[in-house]
């Protein structure tokens, strides 16, 4: 987890995969890797709905957090960090492709790397777009995977141009209800 952030990403990309001599070993080893890549999906998805202790549920409480702004070491200083992050924007979508799971022998250990790419609105309004990677080493516990430690790049950044609204007028819907029922009306970026 140390190093250059290619270096980091290579080490685990170079990781052997192991293989398991019946079926039964493959298919376990099948849904350890799903369930570390869900650790992944499954902060995303709190960050950018704003859940706080979401987030925090996919970290061991001893984790420690490496981003462009520092090192934060264990729970309390790392929730600190990502209220900070979610008070930022109102609305915020993450995409977190080109995954890289490797987990240990005895399934009590992985590694993961990832990109990401968000699209977040801030207060104000501004669409800005972020992108870097995740480095995170996992560990189970009481049966459920934890990030141990995570590094967190932050690679580039660039505002996003709001697109003209269309001049055009759809049809009249059937119905009231629409989407906005569900992520809320002020969600929209």
């Amino acid at each position: 987890m140390k190093g250059a952030m290619w270096a980091v990403h290579h080490a685990v990309a170079r990781m052997q995969r192991p293989i398991g001599s019946t079926i039964e070993d493959r298919l376990r080893l099948i849904e350890e890797e799903r369930a570390v890549q869900d650790v992944l999906t499954r902060y995303t998805h709190f960050y950018d709905g704003g859940d706080v202790d979401g987030v925090m549920s996919v970290f061991h409480p001893e984790c420690t957090l490496i981003n462009p702004r520092g090192t934060y070491v264990g729970a309390d200083a790392i929730r600190r960090n990502y209220t900070f992050l979610i008070s930022l924007s109102k609305i915020v979508l993450h995409l977190a492709p080109n995954v890289i799971v490797r987990v240990s022998e005895g399934a009590e250990h992985a590694w993961m790397t990832a990109y990401y790419y968000s699209i977040a609105a801030d207060k104000e309004g501004m669409l800005i777009g972020t992108g870097g990677t995740y480095a995170d080493e996992l560990v189970k516990v009481d049966g459920s995977w934890r990030i141990i430690r995570r590094r967190i790049t932050y690679n580039f950044r660039h505002t996003l141009v709001r697109a003209p609204a269309g001049e055009a007028l759809p049809p009249p819907p059937t119905s009231k209800e629409s989407s906005r029922d569900i992520v809320g009306p002020d969600w929209e970026m």
